[in-house]
């Protein structure tokens, strides 16, 4: 654990060996989050929902007003195909 002090304007500076470890370079996004005991600071991953199996994915394709992930389109070209 490292201790870290809060800047005039709220600013925290994250330690080089934890930007380097979550891959996190300037300008990227991070999601802030917290629950009774503890604040909570992730990588800011983007994610869908699939409408075709209503799952979450990090990977999908938009086709017109929605996303399709990879399972989304095998199950698609498989019903296409029967």
């Amino acid at each position: 654990m490292q201790t870290k002090r809060i800047g005039k304007l709220g600013r925290i500076l994250l330690p080089k060996d934890i930007l380097e470890r979550f891959q996190l370079k300037d300008g990227d996004m991070i999601d802030i989050s917290y629950n009774d005991t503890q604040i909570i600071i992730e990588p800011h991953r983007e994610t869908y929902v699939c409408a075709i199996t209503g799952k979450i994915s990090t990977e999908a394709v938009k086709i017109g007003e929605a996303w399709i992930s990879k399972d989304g389109i095998k199950r698609l070209i498989e019903y296409i195909d029967q």
